[in-house]
């Protein structure tokens, strides 16, 4: 069996030892004691044989000799609560003696180096003792958890086994770590938030005033999901470099406006680039200033604004309904949209743009329950903030809604004075910028709002089409089950004369019309439709009956695994993608706490938001070693760039053939010059440069045929597409680039 085989196994015993752990927790925070649910020793036993062979192929005396004594603990716990004459005899016999057999045979019916195995060379002799006391320790309180069972003639769990778990996992901790083990690393780590939550229950009738996690939760939920979401948000997220087109264009554009300190002429490798205004960009060289130039860097504030838009998705649930449970589910449905992590996993506007939307409507409703002035006043800052953002495309969801309120529900919104002021805010905070640049060039508003805001509406010169159908199938597929939970009852909404679910009905699917006429469409341009999917189905969660809520737990369950299934299995589709085992350590973990809380009692209404939340996280955290290890398939050229910069420091000058590659020039310190010859990806905006420099980063190769052969710059390395065959325009002289070498499919001469 080779080593990922092992790896394997190893991965999924640590994910069922995870899981076991999890049914354990739930089921003592429901009976306020500590519990020794059966679950837990039947998935104690399959986990523990999977280990035993997983120690048994990596060599590891450690490992493999700490599963013996556990294994038949974990049989006779389950003959104590009288469960295990309810196995098959077969199983049962198997199961007794197949340690037996596996050992027997590892040792006297194979060529397995014995020797070698009690003393592996391959691990230091003091690390070797360090960690057969550790997991010497760690087995021991399974034995002081039978004999203290065996007394009381009772499966239960000592305050002992507590304390010896904690300082045997931590031995086994610092142990995986200098043997580069994250299987016992993650597991270790996993296991002491555990341990330490039992000793709490155990002591909890010590203190004045005991109580569960789970009621403490319903208190601090909201804080609690932003800081696990926080923490999901931020693992990893610069384990890949910035990717091409949009991210790189981004990150490059703030890096060269830190860097000239030109904050109101975006440029983007040294040509004006006024596709958008500048607040995003502003918001990225601030985060340079603060952390640092990186792609790590450049996504920061990303993952603020989804951590702000949560909140706010919370405070209008709460506005709108006056419930806070009904606000909580929001918070969870809307944390559990794949559109929203995917808006935060590269740079764009659009993250930036659904806050100031959310933040516009959250002090639009605050302005027609308070009759407030400030609260207006913010709303069209907010509204200013988002123009500033990206233009007009800020007042299509506050439109949708205002005009349903006015014309459809009668909802008096205010004389024209009272909106003046508000109005003044929003023209100076959003069109400020416009109006300087129209002053400086009066082709600029032709520019902007007629070739990238009216024919990007009404044309697909941006090779963004799609069907008309593609965001209806696209919001009900990332918003799943949950906008299928709204539809099922619309018709009693709109008899019943739910304002405000029908006002959120009116957000969701007025802007989905408007961009599905659009000709230019993109995922994430129908974000701000998400939070009043999440705040309505929240609503009509809540008052769903029982039976309703546990049909939609199980179909949300059978989707979640379907989806954990495919991802693990997609290699054997496509074999150039490449799983590393953390990947599917998070997904085994993930597995092992969506099957676990489906067995724990818990009202069918939170275990349904809780699962959609956790699943969310372990795709998100698994996706950055699928981030990290494609960069090919994702559009990285993070190992081209430490290639370049790494083994060819003599080189100045990067030669890019026909194609624009803004990661490029953001990830080296090299002179990037494009080499044009028909792509329309390098025809460049060029009517605003005030002088011809752009062109020497800029070749023509259509004008200046043969321009490397005449020109034949020095110190350059010539980046070829692997899959674009160069014209007869591009010629070298072979003593020019001797040497080639092809990364993440691109040929590099030098």
């Amino acid at each position: 069996m080779n080593n990922y085989m092992a790896v394997a196994l190893g991965l999924t015993a640590q994910g069922l030892f995870a899981g076991r752990f999890v049914v354990q927790l739930l089921q003592s925070e429901k009976s306020n004691r500590v519990e020794s649910p059966t679950l837990f020793w039947q998935l104690s036993l399959f986990a523990s044989f999977l280990l035993l062979i997983y120690g048994v192929l990596r060599n590891d005396i450690v490992i493999a000799g700490g599963q013996l004594i556990g294994f038949l603990i974990y049989i006779r716990n389950l003959q104590l609560k009288g469960n295990w004459e309810k196995i098959p005899e077969f199983v049962r016999i198997l199961t007794f003696f197949l340690p037996s057999v596996l050992l027997w045979f590892m040792v006297f019916g194979s060529n397995f180096d014995w020797e070698k195995f009690i003393a592996n060379p391959e691990i230091d002799s003091l690390l070797l003792t360090w960690g057969t006391f550790g997991q010497v320790l760690f087995t021991s309180r399974f034995v002081v958890q039978w004999l203290y069972s065996e007394k009381l003639n009772e499966s239960l769990f000592p305050v002992t086994f507590w304390y010896i778990s904690i300082i045997g996992s931590v031995m086994i901790a610092v142990y995986a770590i200098f043997r580069k083990d994250a299987v016992l690393f993650i597991g270790q780590a996993f296991g002491l938030l555990v341990y330490g939550r039992n000793l709490f229950i155990h002591h909890m009738p010590l203190l004045n005033n005991p109580t569960t996690l789970l009621s403490k939760f319903t208190k601090y939920r909201l804080s609690m999901l932003l800081v696990f979401m926080g923490m999901i948000l931020f693992f990893n997220l610069g384990n890949w470099g910035v990717t091409e087109s949009s991210e790189a264009r981004y990150a490059q554009i703030s890096k060269e406006m830190l860097e000239s300190g030109d904050y109101f002429h975006p440029t983007l490798m040294g040509i004006y680039h006024y596709h958008k205004p500048p607040l995003t960009y502003w918001i990225t060289a601030l985060s340079y200033k603060l952390f640092g130039i990186s792609s790590w860097s450049a996504r920061f504030f990303l993952q603020i604004a989804i951590l702000m838009q949560i909140w706010l998705v919370y405070k209008i649930g709460k506005l709108l309904y006056n419930n806070r449970q009904v606000a909580t589910y929001a918070a969870f449905i809307y944390s559990s949209f794949f559109i929203l992590i995917i808006s935060g996993r590269a740079l764009t506007t659009d993250a930036y743009l659904s806050l100031s939307t959310l933040a516009a409507m959250y002090a639009w409703f605050l302005y027609l329950k308070n009759d407030r002035q400030s609260h207006l006043l913010v709303f069209y800052l907010m509204l200013g903030l988002g123009f500033f953002i990206k233009g007009p495309v800020i007042l299509v969801v506050p439109l949708a809604v205002i005009l349903f309120q006015k014309y459809v529900q009668k909802v008096p919104l205010g004389s024209f004075i009272s909106h003046l002021p508000g109005m003044l805010i929003f023209l100076f905070t959003g069109l400020g910028w416009f109006v300087y640049l129209y002053t400086e060039n009066p082709e600029f508003l032709d520019y902007f709002f007629f070739n990238h805001t009216v024919q990007r509406f009404s044309t697909n010169n941006f090779s963004r089409s799609q069907p008309f159908w593609f965001y209806g199938v696209l919001v009900i597929s990332s918003s799943f089950p949950w906008l299928l939970v709204l539809l099922s009852k619309i018709k009693s909404l709109w008899r019943n004369k739910a304002d405000s679910t029908l006002m959120l009905l009116a957000w969701i699917f007025i802007p989905l019309v408007f961009f599905s006429i659009s000709q230019s469409k993109l995922v994430l341009y129908i974000l701000p439709i998400y939070p009043a999917i999440a705040l309505s189905a929240a609503w009509v969660w809540q008052h769903l009956p029982i039976r309703s809520q546990l049909f939609w737990d199980r179909v949300q369950l059978g989707f979640h695994l379907l989806v954990i299934l495919a991802l693990a299995f997609i290699p054997i589709f496509e074999p150039q993608i490449v799983l590393s085992y953390k990947f599917y350590f998070i997904l085994i973990i993930s597995t092992s706490v969506l099957v676990s809380i489906q067995f724990i009692a818990m009202k069918s209404a939170e275990r349904t938001v809780f699962a959609a939340v956790f699943f969310l996280a372990g795709i998100t955290a698994s996706s950055t070693y699928f981030m990290g290890n494609n960069a090919k398939l994702i559009n990285d050229q993070q190992n081209i760039a430490a290639f370049i910069q790494q083994q060819l420091t003599e080189k100045e000058n990067i030669l890019v053939y026909d194609k624009r590659l803004p990661s490029i020039e953001f990830l080296t310190t090299k002179n990037i010059i494009s080499l044009y010859d028909g792509s329309e990806d390098l025809n460049r905006e060029t009517q605003f440069e005030e002088d011809e420099n752009w062109r020497k980063n800029l070749i023509n190769l259509k004008e200046n045929k043969y321009w490397l052969n005449r020109v034949n710059p020095s110190k350059s390395v010539l980046m070829i597409k692997k899959n674009k065959m160069p014209t007869d325009q591009l010629k070298w002289d072979e003593k020019v680039f001797s040497n080639q070498i092809e990364i993440d499919g691109w040929i590099l001469l030098y």
